[in-house]
């Protein structure tokens, strides 16, 4: 291509008009039709980026290329102009988008201008071309051609930082090797919340670019929010813009973040949600939260703590732990699949001098033993001292003296030891203090005092030692929440139920059939109960000079039959598979944590599920237990259909069950919908659920695909 003034003309007359455009800037208004041509500039700068590197390279090797290709020079070029006036067009479109608002700061007037420079120099470059007479390429334009790409990269990297976020391309190299968090140190919102919102929300919302006025990078641009008000109400998600936004159609324009940027995941969204609802603070440790707090919850799930243990030991002999299992000494893995083992002793009546050695065979497997209140001996702190791997110990209220808890310093992988109403003093503490892996010490209602604690945190400054709240005789306190043991709301034919409270001398008043237990016919806890059926068990902690705890209530749920086979012929989500097909008969209760390795997950897929016995058998009702919060999308199935059978060839209809949904003002966490089935003997059942394809108007997050979480099949 030979250039004629033509193409030179061109050029100057677009880069007229952009300085033109710089000149005139804060008088200019778009109308409303242009803004199209310049919503246009992220889709048209790749262009001129890709050939202006063509033409470099080509020009870095024109001597090799120009023996096979003689054309190279006309080629270089043509491809100059090419990219000369893409680059001038891209720039006047960003010059236009800009006028919309919603780009101000450091990486915006960087961009802006070194984008200009960029098409002033590669117009200064075809201008040198036409008007030279040389035939080769002068060093000036050589240092030319180089100058553009260093401009380039500059151009590229502030244009990054609008879209993406600052150091956007230098994070990975930044960032941490784990994104897990120390459950210890962590602050919520710093270690929590803002890592969210820098990923997914900041590369609209930077000090260069607050699209709506909205700066998401500090706290105190959060608490002003935007042109649209505050980005949040404290304590109540549901009214806060900011969850309102994330719970839009992803078609939706206003819905955030939106479509075609990377979204938050229904764990992130719980988190924020679950942040907004403590009161949305800035400045609170995760460790004030307690384990089972869904906030907690949420940051474990999607974070994960740091020093998450994996055990090297062998899991127990399963006939061990079911012999050792009585009413009143209940074990339990601590977690799915771990080997690990988890302790709880009830009813100090019940208490005598084996309950404690017996549990050698499985010392080694035991993690966690709760010995609150039991009358123990200094035989029993002897045996105590053989369960090497202990990392959490309960001895609440158990009147040991001083001299019996300083024995314990034997328990090398100690982490966490509960002390309240103990005769324990300072010497003890400073004893269990020189535990290599302690971390946590409870002293409530002991002999030691606040000089003591303060002596031995100076020598040992990263020990946690809590020794509660002084009260003056006026002031009462409200009892936290009675513990019910077991968790799990699943069972076969019976289970046993335990109250307890880390309080001594709490009166547990309950009710089984969903009646107030502040009612005249509540019951009141003496010992562990059977449940044979049905049941909503609803407790009430209460003892003078303390105000009454909340209710806590939990529904359990009784089953009578397990198939020999469960087959699954649909996939769970990866993120949420729990353990499959073994996960419905397992009699374990998912929590507020959807990736607590419970709940299967289902999303775009229907469930399909087949259950084979060995001999036939009569079910009359199949029960399906599913979470539901419309907030994260977790909706549930248009409908559920059970097929059942001698064999997979021979299935019928059995029933064919479709649900109303729950308002949501009015929605249950959990739901069972049961399947009335005909009697009839039957070796083969299929569960078959039917999803919506996209959340039905009207509801939070309309048009977006809903998601199934199963935890559990109910066969009676």
């Amino acid at each position: 291509m030979t250039l004629k003034n033509l193409h030179f003309n061109i050029l100057l007359g677009l880069n007229s008009f952009i300085v033109f455009f710089l000149l005139f800037e804060d008088r200019i208004q778009v109308p409303v039709y242009l803004q199209v041509i310049g919503r246009m500039h992220p889709l048209l700068l790749h262009f001129p980026i890709v050939l202006l590197i063509i033409t470099w390279i080509l020009f870095l090797f024109r001597n090799r290329i120009e023996k096979e290709l003689p054309t190279i020079k006309s080629l270089i070029n043509s491809l100059l102009f090419i990219s000369s006036f893409l680059i001038a067009i891209t720039v006047i479109m960003g010059l236009v988008l800009s006028k919309e608002g919603g780009f101000d700061g450091s990486s915006y007037e960087w961009h802006k201008y070194t984008g200009v420079a960029l098409s002033l120099l590669s117009m200064a470059l075809l201008g040198y071309l036409r008007f030279t007479k040389n035939p080769g390429y002068h060093p000036v334009f050589t240092v030319g051609i180089n100058v553009a790409m260093v401009i380039l990269l500059l151009v590229g990297h502030f244009g990054a930082s609008l879209t993406h976020g600052e150091d956007f391309i230098t994070s990975p190299l930044l960032s941490k090797n784990s994104k897990e968090l120390d459950a210890e140190t962590a602050m919520v919102f710093e270690d929590a919340v803002l890592p969210i919102l820098q990923a997914k929300c900041m590369g609209c919302h930077n000090s260069s670019k607050p699209k709506g006025d909205l700066i998401l990078s500090d706290s105190s641009s959060i608490l002003k929010g935007g042109k649209n008000g505050k980005l949040f109400i404290a304590g109540d998600p549901i009214k806060s813009l900011m969850i309102e936004r994330l719970l839009l159609d992803i078609e939706n324009q206003h819905r955030m973040p939106p479509k075609g940027k990377p979204q938050l995941s229904i764990d992130e969204i719980s988190l924020l949600k679950a942040w907004v609802k403590s009161g949305g603070k800035f400045d609170v440790p995760l460790s004030a939260f307690n384990d089972q707090d869904t906030l907690y919850q949420s940051v474990r799930a999607v974070y994960g703590f740091e020093g998450a243990e994996t055990y090297e030991f062998a899991a127990a002999d399963e006939n061990d732990i079911k012999k050792l299992t009585t009413p009143y000494r209940i074990i339990t893995p601590l977690d799915a699949g771990s080997p690990a083992l988890d302790v709880n002793f009830f009813g100090k009546e019940f208490y005598n001098d084996k309950s404690l050695s017996d549990l050698l065979p499985i010392s080694d497997q035991v993690v966690s033993l709760n010995l609150s209140s039991m009358p123990i001996k200094n035989d029993d702190i002897q045996t105590l001292k053989k369960f090497k791997n202990l990392r959490i110990l309960n001895l609440n209220n158990t009147k040991l003296s001083n001299d019996a808890v300083m024995l314990l310093s034997d328990l090398k992988n100690l982490k966490n030891i509960s002390l309240i109403g103990t005769e324990v003093k300072k010497e003890g503490l400073e004893k269990l203090a020189t535990l290599p892996n302690i971390r946590k010490v409870y002293v409530w209602n002991t002999p030691i005092k606040q000089e003591d604690i303060d002596a031995v945190k100076k020598n040992y400054p990263t020990l946690r030692i809590d020794a509660g709240v002084k009260l003056d005789a006026s002031q009462k306190l409200a009892l936290t929440a009675p513990k019910i043991n077991p968790s799990r709301s699943f069972f076969q034919k019976e289970i046993m139920v335990s109250l307890t409270h880390p309080v001594s001398g709490v009166q547990f008043h309950y009710t089984l059939d969903g009646s107030d237990p502040d009612s005249t016919s509540a019951l009141l806890y003496k010992s562990p109960f059977p449940i044979q059926k049905d049941a909503l068990l609803r407790v009430k902690g209460k003892k003078d000079g303390w105000l009454p705890s909340n209710e806590v209530r939990q529904n359990f749920y009784a089953t009578f039959i397990a198939p020999q086979k469960v087959t699954l012929e649909t996939k769970p989500s990866q993120q949420y598979k729990a353990r499959k097909e073994q996960s419905f008969f397992d009699l374990e209760s998912g929590g507020n944590n959807n990736a607590d390795g419970k709940w299967l997950g289902f999303q775009g897929n229907d469930l399909s599920a087949s259950l084979y016995f060995d001999n036939p058998v009569k079910v009359d009702t199949l029960a399906l237990s599913i979470k539901q919060d419309y907030g994260q999308h977790i909706y549930p199935p248009q409908y559920i259909e059970v097929w059942g059978g001698s064999d997979t060839l021979n299935l019928k209809l059995l029933n064919k069950v479709k649900l109303e949904m729950d308002k949501p003002d009015k929605i249950r966490n959990r739901r069972i919908i049961a399947c009335h089935l005909p009697s009839q003997d039957v070796s083969v059942i299929r569960l078959k659920t039917k999803h919506y394809a996209k959340i039905p108007e009207g509801l939070p997050g309309n048009g977006n695909v809903p998601w199934l979480f199963v935890d559990e099949i109910i066969l009676k």
